[in-house]
């Protein structure tokens, strides 16, 4: 039988004066996996100006956790959804407050539900897969340099220092139809874990260095001393990140990367 613990952190950086970064887990008061719903982690990384990204990314987890437990149907169904309610109520909260006129968000939310673990996805915030020694990113950056990186314009190495390395080509709540990722039947294996983060980390802190003190650390400490890491090489964005250990029997990995 599969067991779950987690932790999180959210930290404002050494830069910006506000933390526009947003994470939660659903329900907030169990850990049950076997029910039809399972548990919802999100991390989303609010963007505009006037504090449209702290909104934008406030309404993105609110509504997708809102949506997903309120539908009916399968997991996967549950989570396009829930993206579509969110997308729909960044939006349309800007048409009202020209204010916030362009704010969107980035946007990760996991569900891990039985034996098995899904996810949505778009932007820049990412999805880790750790486990014996392995560090796996499970989602693709929808960024201009992370496109021109996968066609081979530049190396990953080069994009490090991209003038545009935050430049997205898919955001939530930007535009009235959206695309994102789904991740669709990631079979869990034995004791792993899942990290989910905010660029603010990834921006500082390579993946072998996350798989090491994802590694060698409790939950909790592990997130402290990657924000710390981050703080300590500049910290010029948010960070936030949110770890999910994974505990019970070994099976094989089976995953289906596909988009919408």
């Amino acid at each position: 039988m599969k067991s779950i613990l987690f932790a999180g952190k959210s930290d404002v950086g050494m830069v910006r004066s506000e933390n526009q970064d947003a994470f939660a887990k659903f329900p907030e008061d169990d850990l049950d996996l076997s029910g039809p719903r399972g548990q919802l982690f999100i991390v989303a990384d609010g963007m505009g100006g006037h504090a449209g990204g702290r909104e934008a990314s406030r309404l993105a987890v609110e509504t997708i956790g809102e949506s997903y437990f309120a539908s009916n149907g399968s997991v996967v169904a549950g989570l396009k959804k829930a993206f579509t309610d969110a997308n729909r109520a960044i939006y349309e909260y800007s048409l009202h407050h020209p204010q916030f006129h362009g704010m969107g968000t980035t946007c990760i939310a996991l569900v891990i539900q039985k034996g098995a673990a899904y996810a949505a996805h778009v932007g820049d915030s990412r999805l880790y897969r750790i486990a014996s020694k392995r560090i796996d990113q499970l989602t693709n950056d929808h960024s201009k340099v992370a496109e021109m990186v996968r066609r081979g314009l530049i190396t990953a190495e080069e994009s490090k220092a991209h003038p545009e390395r935050s430049m997205l080509y898919r955001a939530m709540g930007v535009r009235a139809d959206f695309d994102y990722d789904l991740l669709n039947g990631i079979e869990l294996g034995g004791d792993e874990y899942f990290l989910m983060c905010t660029d603010g980390l990834t921006s500082y802190v390579e993946d072998e260095e996350l798989r090491d003190i994802v590694l060698s650390n409790s939950l909790q400490k592990s997130c402290d001393k990657l924000v710390d890491l981050a703080k300590q090489r500049g910290g010029h964005d948010n960070i936030t990140v949110q770890i999910i250990q994974v505990k019970g029997s070994e099976s094989f990995l089976k995953s289906v990367f596909r988009s919408r």
